[in-house]
């Protein structure tokens, strides 16, 4: 069509459009099918009139009209005010069942101190601590109970208060991960210490002064808490009921509503420190006006997390929160013939380990049992370095991973061939052997051939011989103790990875795979040392305050005679449980490396395609003739 037929033929269409885009009254069916007409319009001007100026000008009437829809929508300002007058209260109201159980399990803890304190005088000492009921004590005797708020350096005191409770609700709400448990367990400690942190003022009859001193800031600091337990319950709540999602979907719909939650607290986290440590020092102010920031601090929390989301429920919430976008189940197994970077390899670890979570635990747990038992009866002993209170972790989280390290070592690195040595090297061997042959199975479920009775006689032999080195490095003396974990320990496991994915004899693994690792060296110790952290953030979790907490509950529901070796068995347990589960990644990690490095070297899967180019255009007819 030449371009002046085409403009006579949609002129008329094109100024009808424009007349109503100027008055704004037009029809909004009519409207959205001219624009759909214009859009079509342009589309072919810039197809068969590129450099003509029909096609400026069907772009820019396109434009008024992007530019029309555009100045309407919501500006960053509205949505900060949309989220916090219409998602969060949503979100608080669907989750009321995890703020209920939350001021329940507080409330019924902060009695439990109040109580045990009315009981036991000491109470508070074991609580918290002698020297801080010791330094309360003595300000009480000089008059000044309220001293431990007078701080000189404000500004200092502000810092320190705002990072501690910045971190204890952080851990409310993370430890929520442990289905929910962890949060409760952070709940009840702080509910206690505040039950019996108060009733200590009571019983020395100071009652008056601490409750308009202490509540000053606890009106806000206290709810924060027990809000980011409730974060952490619905965190939780979403890997115990998962209803009809997976786990893993449900949890991260569950943790995005947590974290939405928790953050309308950290303003409040950080109001809260300002007053302690500004307003709080004035402890001769009017029992009015302390009065008067007490009861407008609860006043707001409760109208805001309490009556404002019942009132937009009632009335019906204007608002949806938004779907949370969740990635496509891999019904397929993994791509074995790709090249992947360090990070691919480390996600692909993980969802090929998953897919066999269930089969893992109970290796492991097997594993454990039997090594807990042989450990307990050879009558070693073993010092575990635990952390026991939040405030301990809070006040040096560095012993966290120091402790952790003293109590893995007390394991790995023992320097001489005994007991331990032993079980480690056959509890690690049967893992190892296990997962590599899972992933031998899933990388290999194409090839006709199934193994024979010799490919399973030279991979149990090539991992027994695997095993058996790196444990040997392992106890070798301190000077080359970092080199083998860092360098040839991963080595030896590529070794053995080109075993069981090539079917070969060991020594001829050993050249294959230190070809393969040469220009891949960085994928490799990057991988490698990735899933290695993420390990040691694993076994923190066993030197954590949480693992005492299951310990306690062990200790107060069966009849134990004997504490100490209850405590050894159970760390034992805990210990070897995390080896044998975890350890099995570095190898799976491996794995699926020795694939990238052989595609890398070779290139298979583009060597496959190579002969089909061209196959598909025959099949449709679509070869030009000649």
């Amino acid at each position: 069509m030449r371009e002046t037929h085409f403009i006579k033929q949609n002129k008329d269409k094109w100024s009808r459009f424009e007349r109503n885009l100027e008055t704004g009254d037009a029809n909004p069916d009519e409207l959205s099918h001219l624009f759909i007409e214009i859009t079509d319009d342009l589309s072919y001007s810039r197809t068969f009139y590129p450099n003509r100026s029909v096609r400026v000008y069907l772009n820019n009437v396109a434009q008024k009209v992007f530019y029309s829809v555009y100045k309407n929508r919501k500006g960053r300002l509205y949505k900060m005010l949309d989220f916090w007058k219409e998602t969060v209260p949503q979100i608080i109201y669907e989750s009321r069942a995890a703020f209920k159980l939350a001021f329940i399990i507080f409330f019924v803890a902060a009695f439990i101190g109040v109580f045990s304190s009315y009981m036991d005088a000491d109470f508070p000492r074991v609580i918290l601590g002698d020297d801080y009921v010791d330094m309360t004590l003595e300000n009480i005797d000089n008059g000044n109970p309220m001293a431990v708020y007078q701080d000189p350096n404000a500004q200092q005191m502000f810092f320190k208060i705002a990072q501690n409770n910045l971190m204890v609700s952080a851990l409310c709400f993370m430890v929520g991960l442990f289905f929910g448990v962890g949060s409760l367990f952070v709940l009840i400690q702080n509910g206690i210490m505040v039950g019996a942190f108060q009733y200590l003022f009571i019983r020395e009859g100071v009652y008056l002064d601490s409750i308009f001193t202490i509540w000053m800031h606890g009106a806000l600091e206290i709810p924060c808490i027990i809000i980011a337990s409730a974060a952490g319950l619905t965190m939780g709540g979403g890997l115990v009921f998962p209803k009809t999602l997976t786990r893993m979907q449900s949890l991260q719909i569950s943790a995005r509503r947590g974290l939405l939650i928790m953050i309308t607290i950290a303003p409040l986290i950080l109001l809260a420190a300002f007053i302690e440590s500004f307003i709080t020092r004035y402890t001769d102010a009017s029992y009015v006006i302390r009065g008067i920031v007490i009861v407008g601090s609860f006043a707001f929390i409760i109208n805001y997390y309490i009556i404002y989301p019942y009132l937009k429920a009632k009335k019906g919430f204007s608002s949806f929160i938004g779907a949370t976008k969740l990635p496509p189940l891999q019904e397929s197994g993994l791509r074995y013939d790709q090249i992947k970077n360090s990070a691919q390899v480390f996600s692909d670890a993980f969802i090929f380990y998953r897919q066999h979570l269930k089969p893992a635990v109970i290796i492991s747990f097997l594993l454990s049992v039997v090594y807990t038992f042989v450990l307990l009866m050879d009558g070693d002993s073993y010092a575990f370095e635990t952390i026991f209170s939040m405030e301990q972790l809070i006040e040096n989280p560095w012993h966290l991973m120091e402790y952790t390290l003293d109590n893995v070592a007390q394991f790995l690195l023992i320097g001489s061939l005994n007991v331990p040595w032993l079980l480690n090297y056959l509890c690690s061997s049967v893992m190892a052997y296990v997962v590599l042959f899972w992933l031998q199975q899933d990388a290999q479920k194409e090839q006709a051939s199934p193994p024979t009775k010799s490919d399973y006689f030279n991979t149990v032999f090539s991992t027994l011989v695997a095993m058996f080195a790196i444990h040997l490095l392992l106890i070798s003396v301190d000077q080359i103790l970092l080199i083998s974990l860092v360098f040839v320990i991963p080595m030896i496991m590529l070794i053995l990875s080109a075993v069981f994915m090539e079917r070969r004899h060991i020594f001829s693994a050993f050249g294959r795979a230190i070809n393969l690792a040469m220009g891949n060296w960085g994928v490799m110790l990057g991988a490698y040392l990735i899933i290695g952290a993420i390990c040691l953030l694993f076994l923190f979790m066993a030197t954590a305050p949480i693992a005492g907490f299951y310990l306690g509950v062990i200790v107060n529901l069966f009849p134990v005679t004997d504490i100490a070796l209850v405590r050894q068995g159970f760390y034992i347990f805990l210990y070897s449980f995390m080896f044998s589960f975890l350890f099995p990644l570095t190898f799976i990690v491996m794995g699926i490396a020795f694939h990238s490095f052989r595609e890398t070297k070779e290139a298979r899967s583009l060597l496959k395609e190579i002969p089909k180019v061209g196959l598909r255009k025959i099949s449709y007819g679509m070869v030009k003739e000649n």
